[in-house]
């Protein structure tokens, strides 16, 4: 019996839980938000990213990762809050995925993101919890600003 069990987490991929989402189809751009811009300079429109990593104290940026839109390749980068709809926990399978993740949690001289055993179902949840929280009171305190440029 062992033997099995041995063999079928062998022949499992490697996963991790994550929050995914989609990137905006359109957004305000330039002064009073009078341009109206299609998905982000590094995201197509509709894009699925994975949100990995959250800067909780500021409550405006999100670490994800995803397929650029010009070289398809997967990037990890730092984005706005508002440029993401959709949440859901899900689990992710994708190897190239994966690897961004693994090189994020990293360990690095002048930064500690922790360890990748944090992308639990509950961090995905809860990073689904408290993203339209977040989004709602950015928005609100944005309200009496002139534009909302973001890459």
């Amino acid at each position: 019996m062992d033997t099995n069990e041995s063999k079928a987490s062998e022949t499992s991929p490697e996963s991790y839980w994550t929050a995914v989402g989609n990137i905006i189809r359109e957004r305000p751009y330039g002064p009073g938000g009078a341009e109206t811009r299609s998905g982000t300079k590094h995201f197509t429109p509709g894009a699925k990213v994975y949100i990995i990593d959250w800067y909780a104290g500021m409550c405006q940026r999100i670490i994800v990762v995803g397929q650029h839109r010009k070289s398809k390749r997967f990037i990890t980068l730092s984005i706005d809050v508002r440029l993401v709809e959709n949440l859901r926990p899900k689990v992710c399978y994708d190897p190239m995925a994966i690897a961004k993740f693994k090189e994020h949690y990293s360990p690095k001289p002048h930064y500690n993101a922790g360890s990748i055993n944090s992308l639990t179902k509950e961090f995905a949840e809860t990073v689904c919890q408290a993203v339209p929280h977040w989004q709602f009171n950015y928005k609100t305190k944005l309200e009496g600003t002139t534009s909302v440029d973001e890459a």
